[in-house]
């Protein structure tokens, strides 16, 4: 695969995902993996879809929608390895 730069008129076409650094500087967060960082990215960059439809509780607690077999798609994981990412930190209450 060869490096294709930026042209000038382009660099603001892009959208990026957002990794929290909190996740590179908290102890905390020391053993988890680079496949769960950016899971983790995948998860927050669903917030907006969810503010958007407004699925937020009385709480005010945000629910995303985001099946496991799209995520292992995106970072080209197993279901059980998945899982595993998702379980290691309570990422998530799956429901």
């Amino acid at each position: 695969m060869n490096f294709i730069p930026y042209k000038a008129n382009e660099y603001l076409e892009n959208v990026f995902y957002q990794i929290p650094k909190e996740l590179f500087i908290n102890p905390y967060y020391k053993d988890l993996t680079s496949d769960s960082k950016l899971l983790f990215s995948l998860l927050i960059d669903r917030l907006s879809v969810s503010m958007k439809n407004k699925w937020i509780d009385e709480e005010g607690n945000i629910f995303l929608i985001f099946s496991r077999k799209e995520a292992g798609e995106k970072l080209n994981l197993s279901d059980k390895t998945l899982q595993k990412h998702l379980d290691n930190y309570q990422m998530l209450n799956d429901k």
